[in-house]
Formats: C-alpha cells, structure tokens, sequence
C-alpha cells in the first residue's frame, strides 16, 4: 500500500491522480481529479453513483487502456474524450498509468494521473488551421518567397521562387543556395541576408544581377526581413522578391507621355494621328505616337488600316464610338483601348479625335485626333477595383454589424451579412438619425458613443438591446472617428457585434449566485436580501411578517435507504409544493439539505390576527406536505416540523430570525415532529 509519504505527494499533485482496481473502480483520488470531474468532496463523488461508471465516451478505449496495461504494466500519452463523472460534460484527456504490485508481484492497483486537454487540443487545431491558410497564402502570392534560417538553410518557399530553378518547392527545403547557384551570387545573397541581420529590420533594394534564376537579368524589387522567435532573437530571414521590370518601363513611358503632355501645353504636338475615310489604309500615327508604341519614328509615314493595332476585345467598342461620332450621334469620338505594343504587350491608350473634312455632300472625309498613353490610370483602376473587392469580401464576412455615421447620429452607411440583426432595413436606416429609428436606450448609448469617439478618437463598450423578430438581442458598440479631408462631414466608424450569448451566460452566472440549483428556489444569500427588504417595508407599513423553518423529518433515513437520487426527487417536490402555498410575494428558499424558508409579508398590524394568518400558512404547508409522494413509480411519505416567528419592523437582524425560526422548528420536532410552533422569547 501507498506510503504517507507518497500518498501526500498523490494529494498535491496539480492534476487528477487516481489509484483505480483492474476492473475500473476507483479506490483513491486526489482534489484535482474530483475537480475535473466536476465534484467538491470524496464524499460527495462516493455518494454519486455515477462515479464508478465507464467514462470513456468510446467504451473500447477501456479495453484498450488494460490490454496495453496487461502487455507493458504501464501506459503514456494515452489520449481520450471522456465524460465529466458528475455533469457528463465531455473532455480531452491525457493519461498515463502504471501497474502498483507487491513483493510478490501480484497485482495490487493501478495508479495514475489524467490532464484535462480539451483546451490545448483546440489550441492546436487552430494553429494547425492556421499554419495550413499561411501556407495557402503563401503558395498563392504571385511573387517570389522564401524562409530561410540563420544558417542560410531553406525552411519554405513558394512556387513562384522554385519555378525560377525549375524544381517543385519540396526539393529546395532543406538545401542552401551553394546547392543551387555559383559561388559569387551565393555570396551576394549572403551578403544581403547579413545585412537584414545587422539591421534588424526589413531592408528593400533593387536588383538585376544576371544568374541563374534571372537569366535575363530582369529588374527586381527584393525585401529581406529578420524574423524573431518569441524572445526576440533572430532565427531566419524572410525574402520577397517581385519583378518590378515591366513596372519600370510603364513608369518610363509614363515620364515620357508626362514630358509630352507639359511640352502640349507649351505648343508641342501629343501622340497624333491622322485618318483618310476614303482609303482603306488611311490611317497613319505621328512620331510621338510611333514612338509611343515603341516603332520607329520612320513608320509615321506609313499608311496602315484602322484598327490594326487595337485589341480584339476592344475593337467592337472602339468602332461603335467612332460610327457615333461620324453619324453625328456624338460630337466627338473618344475611346479607351489596348494596342500592341512592338516588345509584344498591350498598353492602354485614349483616343479623341473628330471629323475635320467633309466631302461636297457632307460625308465626312477625314479626321484627325490625339493617343495618350492610360496605362498607368487603368493599372490605378484595377487596383482601386481589387482594393473594393477586398473591402467588399471583408465586409461581407464580418459576422458583425458595420455603420457609418455623422456626428449627429445619421446613418450614412450600413453593412451587414445578417439584415435579421438590424432594426430596420439598410435603405430605411439610411439617413435617419438613431433616435429615429432606434428604441430611446439603444439611441442614448449610440449617441453617448459617438460623442466619446469624437472628443477622444474612440470608444469601446457601450452596450445597448433591441427587441427583434429573433428575440431580445444585445450588442456592444466599438467607435472610432474616420480621418476626413478639411471641409468634409465628420463621420465615425462603428461596430456593433452580437454579444447575446455572452449576455446569456453572464445572466446564468448570476441566477447561480443566487438560487438553488437542484430546486431552482432562492438560496440563502437572496433570502437575506428577501428578508431585509421585508423587514424595511414592515417597518414603513406597521405590519408583521413571519418567517417558517421547514426541516423534513426523517429525510436521512429516506436518502439512505432509497438513495440520493430519491432524495433530490422529493426535495423538488416539496419545493414546487411549498410554492403552490403562498402568495406570489411571499418568497420560498431553500438553505440546503432538506431546510426550507417561507419568508410571509403583508399580514396584519394586529400580532394575534398575524400569527392566525400565519398559522393557518403553515397548516396548508403540512396538509399539502403530507400528501404521498410518487417517486420512481414509488408512493413516499414524509413529514415537516415547522418553527415560525413573526417580525414586525427591523428590531432583530435577519440572522437573529433565521436563528428564533430554527429554534421553533426544534420545538416542533421535540413535540413528536409533523407539527408548527411559535418562537416564544
């Protein structure tokens, strides 16, 4: 058997431990093990009889735990989903056992510990979750990265990085760049490694060494950042590298169309071109404009078809502006299309022009215009179009409500995935102010909001309900003031997330605090606060009041014969009883065990018309007790000797009633039990 000795270390130890025979039963366990499931004592865990069930969730996982039992006399890391003893609740567990023999080998117990886990499992599928949306994010970023550690040793890379050394990304982890480049472009990239290192920050440069992974010697914008472990060291260097050269020509030919439109202004020519409606190929571009597509200024004498050089997608658009135009449907012909471009891409390009000669018929003859070069403006727009995607997607995911509002109060932009948790429809929000359209508490903390948002840039907590076709709902508000430009309207972001259930649960926690919870009655802490309001409001009326002790008789012998599950049956019993006997503002609690309180107001300032009230109270409280009990398809009987006292004001302090009420009750039971008596002083 255990020593004292390690039978105290069993004690302390901060995780359930348990000694259990072969077959499963329990024999000893420590504080914590009564804790994780769920009971305050060794007695009351040895009186439940669930205690000794399977807990296993998989009732296989048993027999596994004696086979490895049998095998090696011991087991590790055994992971499980068990059920809380008590409460059933279930949870992850860890546990690890061996096998307790004596001098002779027979086998004694088996003791053991078991670790509650749920939360660490949890933890863990979210970082395994995590990791995998970061390796997905990754694989999709069209740049170049990589991750090495602080031996030059690659720990990940995208597909856009080994596509440049013609390999799948798995070959390249675990390898430096000596297995892969010469040895002077491995020294050049060390070299800029140690030099995010020694910076201790992330450092961008620009780079268009020729090597094997840019053999055309392409120009590239790389970023190198030292990444930190939780202390703070350094452990790796992350890389981005993206191919900026098409960007530097488009920003070189920005400059040029920029040099050319200041040059327009000062009397220079734009990109022209002339067209002779007459000639199927009479169409020819000026030398800013051959220029501007990358030919030789040569080939401004070079009569070319329309449309040769406009993208087939914007063809059909292009032609229908200028058929507009020479039907004199518009005054002028404007078009924005892509043309090729001699190194073989398209550029965006604005085309304005208008008819400048008509023949004797008015058929118009001939026309003349300007190129600019709008890469740079589209390459702007399909960046703003992503960017509102993106905002659009976000917006869209939130599970919380998103506004926009004035200082005032007006609703100037509404999101929300879930119009179920708005008062109103957005399109009748808009507009209106919150006092409008908001019930006056709800609009009070709103308005509060925004004024502290506005005099200190945020605010964070303002809760505020809102009665909706789901139910009684609750949300918390987190505001803070948009930057805007001089003269703009003073807006403020807000979110307002459903916080409900939290509501719930707190509001459970404090019914808890204050009730029962086999019976559901009030426990002793708000019977006190009962009392003492009963008492304020005897004094300010003149009346008496009385206070009943109910102890059943014989409770014990009926809980130990027929057990506690029996018990804790007839106790809801006699408090739904009890409640059926009094008024709706007489109160009934329960202390614990089979002691009851029935706290009676409002009767007469005459004492004896107050204790005949109170006498007949306490008879119908033994008529409808003695009434048999239907337990379990089992007819019980039991009996309660009942001590009451009246009160009239606030002379005697609540426990001093508490205290004359249970010495009546001893004298109920002294007087052969199943009766009332009065507290005499």
């Amino acid at each position: 058997m255990p020593t004292s000795a390690s039978s105290s270390l069993f004690e302390q130890l901060p995780i359930g431990a348990y000694r259990s025979s072969p077959e499963g039963k329990l024999l000893q366990v420590n504080m914590a093990f009564l804790r994780l499931n769920g009971y305050k004592s060794q007695e009351e865990m040895q009186a439940d009889p669930e205690a000794h069930r399977n807990p296993y969730i998989q009732p296989q996982r048993r027999e596994r735990f004696a086979e490895l039992m049998h095998e090696h006399g011991q087991v590790t890391n055994f992971v499980s989903e068990m059920a809380r003893l008590k409460t059933g609740q279930t949870m992850w567990v860890r546990e690890h056992a061996h096998a307790v023999r004596d001098e002779q080998g027979t086998l004694l117990f088996y003791e053991g510990t078991v670790e509650d886990i749920t939360a660490e499992r949890a933890s863990r599928a979210a970082l395994r979750k995590n990791e995998a949306l970061l390796r997905n994010l990754l694989l999709t970023i069209p740049f170049q990265v990589w991750l090495k550690d602080i031996d030059g040793v690659y720990l990940i890379c995208n597909d856009a990085f080994a596509a440049t050394l013609g390999v799948p990304p798995e070959d390249i982890i675990g390898t430096r760049d000596a297995h892969w480049l010469d040895d002077q472009v491995v020294e050049i990239f060390t070299a800029s490694d140690r030099w995010a290192i020694q910076a201790g920050k992330a450092v961008t440069f620009e780079d268009n060494t020729p090597t094997q992974i840019n053999p055309h010697g392409d120009l590239f914008e790389v970023t190198k950042t030292p990444m930190r472990d939780g202390q703070g060291h350094i452990i790796g260097v992350l890389g981005v590298a993206r191919n900026i050269q098409e960007r530097k020509v488009a920003e070189a030919l920005l400059r040029d169309t920029t040099e050319q439109l200041e040059l327009a202004i000062m009397g220079a020519d734009l990109g022209r071109w002339d067209h002779d409606l007459t000639s199927e190929r009479g169409y020819y571009l000026d030398e800013r404009a051959c220029q501007m597509l990358g030919r030789d200024p040569k080939e401004s004498e070079q009569a070319r078809a329309w449309g040769h050089l406009v993208h087939p997608d914007d063809l059909a658009s292009a032609m229908q502006a200028m058929r507009a135009h020479l039907t004199g449907a518009a005054p002028a012909y404007q078009a924005e299309y892509r043309a090729r471009h001699t190194d073989g891409r398209w550029m965006w390009l604005s085309s304005r022009g208008k008819v400048v000669q008509f023949s004797k018929d008015g058929a118009p003859q001939r026309m003349v215009g300007t190129l600019m070069d709008i890469s740079g403006r589209k390459q702007a727009e399909a960046q703003l179009h992503a960017t509102q995607a993106e905002l659009q997607a976000t917006l869209t995911a939130m599970p919380d409500l998103l506004f926009e509002f004035s200082a005032a109060g007006h609703y100037r932009a509404v999101h929300s995935r879930n119009t179920a948790l708005l008062a109103h429809a957005p399109e009748v929000l808009m507009g209106c102010t919150v006092n409008e359209v908001l019930p006056k508490d709800a609009a009070d903390a709103c308005m509060s909001a925004l004024q502290e948002a506005r005099t200190t840039g945020g605010s964070h907590g303002k809760q505020y309900s809102l009665e909706l076709p789901a139910g009684k709902l609750w949300f918390e508000l987190s505001v803070v003031r948009k930057p805007t430009v001089p003269g703009e309207e003073e807006r403020f972001i807000a979110i307002a997330r459903d916080i409900s259930e939290r509501k719930s649960a707190e509001e459970a926690i404090r019914h808890l605090a204050f009730h029962d919870t086999l019976t559901g009655l009030p426990n002793r802490r708000l019977l006190t606060d009962r009392l003492q309001q009963a008492m304020g409001a005897s004094q300010r009326k003149g009346e008496h009041g009385a206070l009943m002790f109910l102890d059943l008789d014989q409770f014990k012998q009926l809980n130990d014969t027929h057990g506690h599950d029996v018990g804790d049956l007839l106790l809801q019993e006699v408090a739904r009883r009890l409640q059926q006997s009094i008024r709706a503002v007489d109160t009934v609690a329960r202390l614990g065990g089979d002691e009851f309180v029935v706290l009676i107001q409002d009767l007469s300032p005459d004492f004896e018309e107050a204790r005949l009230h109170a006498t007949t109270v306490g008879h119908k409280i033994l008529a409808s007790l003695n009434e048999p009990y239907a337990l379990k398809q089992t007819l019980h009987t039991t009996t309660p000797s009942i001590g009451i006292t009246l009160f009239k004001g606030e002379s005697a302090a609540p426990s001093e009633l508490l205290k004359q009420a249970d010495t009546a009750m001893y004298q109920a039971k002294a007087r052969g039990r199943n009766t009332l008596c009065f507290f005499e002083p």
